[in-house]
């Protein structure tokens, strides 16, 4: 369970990337916006040019002064208000200004944590000063009217500011604090944003193999508009190979049906008069190639009836009394080879189906458990019922396939090259076009005792 929980977050998904874009803006968003006014508060000249600051620093410092721990109350309350008018983190000095009045050599207030060794060489002139590696801009003046100088201190290395910022929390709480709770509401505006694109996805999926039809939804989104668009293009493209294809096919499997029936004739006539024993061999190979072309030809033929029919309309029939005409037919060929044929049927069951595809499907798979079963072999065709579905089977005493090879035999044209047996390698791959045009499925195993082959064919009941 903690496995599959893993390998579900590690998944990449089109949902999570937006909603990451989404959270990344916003960090981005909120760190220009942080560097800007720390960028702004480190060049701006702030109160240290503001000479009512001063004016007013003067007036207390001078008229209080015969009440010392009056004018250190007043004295403080300006600070705070000077630092929390200018201030960008509280009352740390890196952050916001800081006051210190002297009168004389006796200093009479400077601020808490006031960052020590700033002064300034002459007044009335606001400096840059470096002290401890930090950049700082102060200001001092005097008074007119006394000895009272005040020095306002104010940061001015941003990037000094930016990590004191940071280590106090000022940057990342407030991210870690608003960020789940915007997870819950882009994750909802970006999930109904893609409803359209879901629902081209479920029209995708809901799709057949032979379905090569224009998607049916059209999207108004610029986006998806363009993509449905092309899909649609694509589809038309394969369509139209597909038909090119088919039609290639169909025509060359008719053209040279006329000239394999005339050279196997030429190649009887020459056998039946042909009296040195070398002259017979070599004509019967000649007619065993024309038989094996002609099968193939007919092959082709039925590939291609099983892909055109694949949108005809599908009738109610009897599967078992297909069944049981098929095997009347083949039997003639089961007992050349000396191959006995069983049925085991459980009653009659109907389908809905396309009576030449099904003949097909029931003729290859007969065709070639007969041909792979050994003389004596026995062949049994089972038709029953599991549910809400007619079972058909062959099982055969041949080879068998071996299970990695099991797929691979329905693609068209692949043989299994440990075979001797000779074949087109397009029996299997008609077989299942016959099926999934009837919205079955088809299935190899092995026979019982783990010698032969078992073909399982699954129909949906009428």
């Amino acid at each position: 369970m903690m496995l599959h929980w893993w390998s579900w977050l590690l998944r990449p998904t089109l949902v999570r990337r937006l909603l990451l874009a989404q959270m990344l803006l916003l960090t981005v968003l909120w760190s220009l916006f942080i560097g800007y006014a720390i960028f702004e508060t480190s060049r701006a000249p702030g109160p240290i040019n503001l000479d009512r600051t001063y004016e007013a620093i003067f007036g207390v410092a001078e008229n209080l002064a015969d009440n010392p721990e009056r004018q250190f109350k007043v004295l403080h309350m300006i600070d705070l208000a000077v630092r929390e008018g200018y201030g960008i983190g509280g009352d740390t000095p890196k952050l916001s200004p800081s006051i210190r009045v002297r009168q004389g050599e006796r200093l009479i207030y400077q601020s808490e944590d006031i960052p020590g060794g700033i002064h300034n060489s002459r007044l009335d002139d606001a400096e840059t000063i470096y002290a401890n590696g930090v950049r700082w801009r102060a200001r001092t003046l005097q008074s007119p009217h006394s000895d009272t100088r005040v020095t306002i201190i104010v940061p001015a290395d941003a990037i000094d500011m930016l990590v004191d910022m940071n280590s106090r929390g000022y940057y990342s709480l407030p991210l870690l604090i608003s960020l789940p709770f915007l997870l819950l509401p882009a994750w909802l505006s970006i999930r109904v944003a893609l409803r359209p694109w879901s629902r081209i996805a479920r029209e995708v999926a809901a799709r057949g193999p032979h379905n090569l039809a224009p998607l049916g939804f059209k999207p108004k989104h610029l986006e998806l508009s363009s993509m449905v668009d092309r899909i649609n293009g694509l589809l038309l493209r394969i369509s139209e190979s597909v038909a090119r294809e088919r039609n290639f096919i169909a025509d060359a499997a008719h053209e040279l049906r006329t000239p394999l029936a005339a050279m196997r004739v030429n190649a009887e006539a020459l056998q039946s008069q042909a009296g040195d024993s070398q002259q017979q061999q070599l004509l019967a190979g000649i007619l065993s190639s024309s038989n094996r072309a002609t099968r193939l030809v007919s092959q082709l033929l039925l590939l291609v009836r099983s892909d055109a029919t694949a949108s005809v309309a599908l009738d109610r029939l009897a599967m078992d009394t297909l069944v049981q005409d098929r095997l009347a037919i083949l039997s003639a060929l089961a007992m050349v080879r000396h191959i006995e044929l069983e049925l085991a049927s459980e009653g009659e069951f109907f389908i809905l189906g396309h009576r030449e595809s099904l003949v097909s499907l029931i003729d290859n798979l007969v065709d070639n458990a007969i041909k792979y079963s050994p003389p004596g072999g026995i062949v049994t065709v089972g038709l029953h019922r599991d549910r809400d579905e007619v079972v058909f089977s062959v099982a055969d005493q041949g080879p068998g396939i071996a299970p990695a090879l099991r797929e691979r035999v329905f693609d068209r044209f692949f043989r299994n090259p440990d075979q001797t047996q000779s074949g087109s390698g397009l029996g299997l791959a008609i077989a299942r076009s016959v099926v999934l045009q009837h919205g079955g499925q088809i299935q190899l195993h092995a026979a019982g005792d783990e010698q032969g082959l078992l073909v399982e064919v699954r129909f949906p009941l009428a």
